[in-house]
């Protein structure tokens, strides 16, 4: 497993993943580093921004950093040496580094952030090296797609990182035992896998316990792990109702939970139920008496589905608030899963680029597309966006059609209410 890491520095620097657009920032702000011929970049821990960073090769007999400060008064650039780092240019003397801090450094100069009050950007000086005051967090990037490596997001600084290119499986205790292998690098009670848009915040001394989440949380995720305000295992307690001591789970994450109809009965697989909509309209005093709509608001509301062609010409299947009608679903577990489905499909979240919409696919959703399903104290049931506490919402149209997606905990609310659904057994 280990050989599906990439840690080479072939053609001067690891190649930018072909998925991932090159910058287009001005070369003035791409650090330079320059390596000596003593200094063995293989053994040179690998970090986000060395995929936009220009490195070259120098003479340690003849390179002079000094000199080459006088040709580039206004820019800072970097000097490997086997156990530490310098820091040359515009902002301040030559400083010393500790490579567990290289990336923080890097993503500074790119920002053209001048390294000059160290003690105010939360470095400090250990044994003559400057390093930030909290370890590194180690990432595992899928070196082909990974939002990581678009470096939007503070957070991603203070890193250090390997790449996998496995398209098939990740061995999570294998890269538990990679990360503590590197504990005087990087915080060594947990890691990060990143593939896509979807991030794993993995626990090292048990690595069967992991959280996912996406890009709008990573912040608060990763940071409350990496200054040890909260463990893995408690971000699952968070975001995860438990179940009540005198009865069974009542949300989808934990074991032993069963979905049950308005009656109480379990639903087993093979059985078909309509999900009777609870979300109410509003008042009466909110519509239209002369609607022509109105006398609909008299039926049962229901969760339907229809085929819907987007502006890209993408047929897609929506599940949507009605009253027309009562569709038939059913209920398939998988690996310990509890899922809803439609003609044997699964219900999921849609593109994040149309709004996560809950829709209906062949394929069982990852764990970022996956529904979770809880029952709430008065027995209703609502849905919401596995581990992330986002909840599914519906947005009543006029025409007695709702429309249902997630809504992030961090959005405004508008007109959404949060979906909640009886099974009805047909």
């Amino acid at each position: 497993m280990y050989n599906d890491f990439v840690h080479s520095y072939a053609s001067v620097q690891p190649p930018p993943p072909a998925a991932v657009k090159k910058s287009t920032a001005p070369p003035f702000y791409a650090p330079t580093i320059f390596v000596p011929d003593d200094v063995r970049l293989d053994s040179v821990q690998i970090c986000l921004e060395d995929r936009r960073s220009n490195f070259v090769f120098v003479d340690s007999a003849t390179f002079n950093p000094e000199l080459e400060q006088e040709k580039r008064p206004y820019q800072q650039f970097l000097v490997l040496e086997k156990d530490y780092f310098m820091r040359f240019g515009y902002g301040g003397p030559p400083t010393k580094f500790s490579y567990k801090s290289r990336n923080a450094v890097m993503s500074r100069m790119w920002r053209n952030v001048l390294l000059s009050n160290l003690s105010a950007m939360s470095f400090v000086e250990v044994d003559e090296l400057w390093q930030l005051e909290q370890l590194p967090v180690l990432y595992f990037v899928f070196g082909k797609d990974a939002d990581a490596l678009r470096s939007n997001y503070l957070v991603d600084d203070n890193t250090i990182s390997e790449y996998y290119e496995s398209t098939v499986s990740v061995d999570m205790a294998e890269l538990a035992t990679v990360t503590r292998s590197k504990a005087d690098l990087c915080v060594s009670h947990f890691f990060v896998v990143n593939r896509g848009k979807e991030y794993w915040a993995v626990d090292t001394s048990d690595p069967s316990i992991s959280f996912a989440f996406g890009p709008s949380t990573k912040t608060r995720t990763i940071s409350k792990l990496a200054n040890g305000s909260m463990s893995v295992q408690a971000l699952v307690d968070e975001a995860y109702q438990p179940p009540p001591k005198d009865s069974e789970a009542r949300t989808s994450q934990n074991p032993g939970f069963k979905l049950r109809d308005a009656n109480g009965e379990e639903v087993v697989e093979g059985e078909r139920f309509a999900l009777h909509i609870l979300s109410g309209r509003g008042s009466e005093e909110d519509e239209d008496p002369d609607d022509e709509h109105m006398d609909m608001f008299l039926g049962k509301d229901w969760l339907g589905v229809f085929n819907h062609t987007t502006y890209q010409g993408i047929s897609e299947t929506l599940v949507y608030g009605t009253m027309d009608y009562a569709v038939g679903f059913g209920v398939a577990v998988a690996d310990g899963v509890t899922y809803i489905t439609y003609a044997d499909q699964y219900l999921q979240l849609g593109d994040d680029d149309s709004g996560l919409p809950v829709v209906v696919l062949p394929n069982v959703p990852s764990a970022l597309k996956r529904l979770q399903f809880s029952y709430t104290a008065s027995g209703d049931l609502v849905l919401s966006q596995w581990g992330t506490g986002n909840p599914i919402t519906l947005e009543w149209m006029k025409a007695a059609s709702g429309y249902v997606s997630m809504r992030r905990l961090s959005e405004p609310i508008h007109n959404n209410i949060l979906l909640k659904l009886h099974i009805v057994k047909i």
